[in-house]
């Protein structure tokens, strides 16, 4: 009896071992686009969540490309399963996550984590995922400001009539330069610098990572500057369809990206304490107050056109009223 009880555990013990072991990774193709190749940091961020993406069950092959529109036509097509790109594409399949860059809307680096932690936990499922696509990492990269090739042109009111490098690809910038009766001078991302350093623009605007690659020190000149001011927060985001991923896979990366905070900001915040302590123009109460407002009023009219996602609005709007309850904005109805 103990012989035959014996033997029946023995012929167990190998299905038993089976049905405990991990399942295999599934093989998925990730696009990343970075301007710099394989050398550039985004890249490098890449290969660090190829390697966390392991632990969710997904074996990544990374397919780098410089250009960032063949990087989303190659996802849109299906070469590969999930993308790296920037906010401001990731905003054409996954509005909500996209909008996270609406102008204004975010004036803090501690405004942008709280809104990344916010958009990470499980009861913001219905904000990360449209139609097939969904997204499962936000990474933040560094302020936008506006750099002036003279820094008395610095309030809203002076920048009305000047020519502003604008990429063609970017709605919110060319609604803003609208608004403030400023004039659009459209560039691509491989010649927006040039045009502001040859004097074709009066205006541009980057994150100060870009300062020193791409030489914008040459079009502010002596008498030009950057304005302390967010005009948004750039992000890259991870994308992916859903259907070929595990049930778990998004909200496992999702958590792994908000906990990387830090460590993505880590690179502007260098660029920016690097900017001569002269470049910077310090804006006024009176002059953020009213960029204040023509930014509310540029997010309100995307929102209206269906390029900004009202809930994520809402949701930016309440993180802002969070840290200054006694802002204007915090009662009145407009987003």
């Amino acid at each position: 009896m103990l012989r035959t009880a014996l033997l029946i555990v023995l012929a167990l013990l190998p299905t038993a071992a089976l049905a405990q072991a991990p399942a295999a990774p599934v093989d998925r193709v990730l696009c990343v686009y970075d301007p710099s190749g394989t050398q550039g940091d985004i890249y490098k961020f890449a290969e660090r969540y190829q390697a966390a993406a392991l632990e969710w069950g997904v074996r990544f092959q990374l397919k780098p490309n410089t250009n960032e529109g063949v990087t989303t036509a190659d996802f849109k097509a299906g070469q590969c399963q999930a993308a790296l790109v920037s906010g401001l594409r990731a905003r054409s399949f996954v509005k909500a996550t996209g909008t996270i860059e609406a102008l204004g809307a975010l004036q803090t680096y501690d405004h942008l984590k709280r809104a990344v932690k916010i958009l990470s936990s499980a009861k913001a499922v219905s904000y990360v995922k449209e139609g097939v696509y969904e997204t499962t990492a936000i990474l933040p990269a560094g302020a936008v400001y506006l750099l002036l090739r003279n820094k008395d042109n610095a309030s809203m009111a002076k920048l009305a009539g000047k020519r502003v490098a604008t990429l063609t690809n970017d709605d919110a910038a060319r609604t803003m330069v609208d608004t403030v009766g400023a004039s659009v001078v459209s560039a691509e991302m491989g010649t927006f610098a040039g045009i502001f350093n040859n004097g074709r623009a009066d205006v541009a605007y980057a994150p100060a990572t870009a300062l020193k690659p791409l030489e914008l020190h040459k079009g502010m000149g002596s008498g030009g500057g950057i304005v302390k001011y967010a005009l948004a927060q750039l992000t890259f985001q991870v994308l992916v369809k859903s259907a070929d991923f595990p049930a778990e896979f998004g909200g496992k990366s999702r958590t792994w990206g908000a906990d990387k905070f830090a460590e993505g900001l880590a690179m502007s915040l260098k660029a920016e304490r690097a900017v001569p302590g002269g470049q910077w123009i310090t804006v006024s109460p009176e002059d953020k107050a009213v960029y204040d407002t023509k930014l509310r009023d540029v997010r309100v009219k995307l929102r209206n056109k269906g390029v900004y996602h009202g809930g994520i609005l809402k949701l930016m709007k309440r993180i802002r009223c969070e840290s200054d309850k006694a802002a204007a904005e915090c009662t009145d109805g407009a987003e």
